[in-house]
């Protein structure tokens, strides 16, 4: 029998029609339609803006009890689920839940904390997140990370036309960089919202990750003055709205820990497309590819201008540890592999 997975998250980014699907559909809900062993129905948090949240937490109770659901999965985003509906749901039905938190070392203190006596497992991507919900009296917790999802990421036979491209939101502490790297006689090409190139398509993201000699993850994080750091201590989102809040403590250790340099999806993405990668630092990185060998890490702008120049001069250092990046993604890194282990760990056995 499959497994019968409930995917509940956000399906259209920032709940905005306009900018495409979101992240965790794109990775997390296609992974698990398309996994051998699992059937997936999907009830969006975007139907909130048609019904309102507490039709929408209705109908996924209603939804748990009629399709009866080996496992709900729920992306965390803002304040979509009702802790009163995850209560009816575990104490009601047989229904496991896990649920996954983004972000956790910030947001750990003003948000995943709060939400671990609604579910049977929490996911967490922040290493040192497991100490803290472990102080905080929560062991149901699985340490996972982001991962590529190989369906959608891959790579392209194409020219290798661009010498060095950074692909994301523009962002000042990103912009500098680039900026640094331009007046030093290195021609970057940036693509992605803020930049002078503009958005691209995902299509087009991809083929100029294999297009690049040298693709940049530039995780530079604001300092605790930039003004939308300091707005996160008065404001939270609320679905698709930002809303005061007024948890001054919860949100003030969220402030300071904001700065942290941690890893996300892009060196995951990158490497699954056999891109060839120099990184920031941050934490946990290290863990999953090896300095040197699998991905580049700089550590300061100088840094990184050394290692932009000897990349561009030696085509096959660079072949060598795109390949070997690659190659450890598709045995490590997959959002199935990610999946199987969750699944593993919540008590879910391999399904044909």
């Amino acid at each position: 029998m499959p497994l019968k997975v409930l995917y509940t998250g956000l399906g259209r980014e920032n709940y905005n029609p306009t900018r495409g699907f979101s992240f965790e559909y794109n990775n997390f809900y296609l992974t698990l339609k398309n996994m051998k062993g699992v059937q997936i129905i999907e009830y969006p948090f975007d139907r909130i803006l048609e019904v309102g949240k507490k039709k929408f937490n209705d109908e996924l109770l209603e939804l748990v009890k009629r399709e009866k659901p080996d496992l709900l999965f729920a992306f965390m985003y803002t304040d979509e689920l009702d802790k009163d509906t995850l209560r009816a749901i575990r104490r009601e039905t047989k229904t496991k839940t896990v649920a996954w938190f983004a972000d956790d070392y910030w947001r750990f203190w003003n948000y995943s904390r709060h939400w671990p006596p609604y579910f049977d497992w929490i996911v967490t991507t922040y290493s040192k997140a497991l100490e803290w919900y472990r102080r905080a009296g929560f062991t149901n917790v699985i340490r996972s990370q982001w991962a590529c999802n190989t369906a959608v990421y891959k790579p392209f036979d194409v020219p290798k036309d661009i010498d060095v491209s950074f692909v994301g939101q523009w962002k000042p502490q990103r912009g500098r960089v680039v900026d640094f790297l331009r007046k030093s006689g290195i021609h970057v090409q940036t693509f992605g919202f803020g930049w002078g190139g503009g958005r691209i398509s995902q299509e087009e993201m991809l083929k100029v990750f294999s297009r690049s000699r040298i693709n940049l993850n530039l995780n530079v994080r604001p300092g605790l003055l930039d003004p939308r750091v300091v707005a996160r201590v008065f404001f939270k989102k609320s679905a698709n709205k930002l809303i005061p809040d007024f948890h001054l403590l919860d949100n003030l250790r969220a402030y300071f820990h904001f700065p942290i340099l941690h890893t996300h999806a892009r060196p995951f993405e990158l490497a699954g497309c056999r891109a060839f990668t120099i990184s920031g630092r941050s934490e946990d990185i290290a863990m999953y590819y090896k300095e040197g060998e699998e991905m580049v890490f700089f550590d300061s702008r100088e840094d990184l201008i050394k290692k932009v120049q000897y990349y561009l001069a030696h085509d096959d250092a660079r072949a060598k540890i795109a390949d070997a990046a690659y190659a450890r993604t598709i045995r490590e890194h997959t959002y199935e592999k990610r999946f199987e282990d969750i699944f593993k760990t919540a008590g879910f056995g391999r399904r044909e």
